[in-house]
């Protein structure tokens, strides 16, 4: 394959792609309704096959982020300086006869279920919001993280996400972590 030419600067209208880090230290303090709503509105444009909608969102308020917080004691104090969580459960419109979904439409169910993760993660940077998804660094269960929200029998628990304004500032310019494959590594031209 010919060599693959030196990155370029990305285009302004996609700088929240390249703004968008996994944040851990935030500024104390809410985020506007507004920029959370619009974020979530955002999520729900992601493409899923048949229309399925198949996430489901839950906006923790103070009393489930005391509750999410809690199910880590060597944790909670860091839990508890998050500004805002949103748990994200999948709800398969098939699933297998052992109960997971590794059938066609659950697969894509789940693919659709993490591009609405993204774009809520992308709407927020685009906003000067930080976030961070989390699958399995809550350190909790997720029968335990579902229960804390109360997420319904079935749904499949897709992560935590936190969400703030960063102690350091969002930038498109900032230093992204190394790859380990990097693009030359897993972009194969064809004929």
């Amino acid at each position: 394959p010919p060599p693959l030419p030196p990155p370029s600067p990305p285009p302004p209208a996609d700088d929240m792609l390249f703004a968008r880090r996994s944040v851990v230290a935030y500024r104390p303090g809410p985020v506007p309704a507004e920029a959370v709503q619009r974020a979530l509105e955002a999520a729900v444009l992601a493409p899923n096959h048949f229309l399925t909608e198949p996430w489901r969102f839950y906006l923790a308020g103070p009393e489930a982020r005391a509750r999410l917080s809690a199910l880590n004691a060597a944790k909670q104090a860091a839990f508890e300086k998050v500004p805002g969580w949103l748990v994200v459960t999948l709800v398969a419109s098939d699933l297998a006869p052992d109960g997971s979904f590794n059938t066609k439409k659950g697969l894509e169910d789940h693919a659709a279920c993490a591009a609405a993760v993204q774009n809520f993660m992308l709407s927020l940077a685009a906003a000067g919001i930080g976030s961070k998804w989390m699958t399995g660094a809550l350190g909790a269960p997720p029968e335990a993280v579902k229960a804390a929200v109360g997420a319904e029998a079935g749904e499949h628990f897709m992560g935590a996400i936190w969400f703030g304004y960063p102690e350091t500032p969002l930038s498109a310019q900032a230093k992204a972590p190394t790859r380990k494959r990097g693009l030359a590594g897993v972009l194969t031209h064809t004929s």
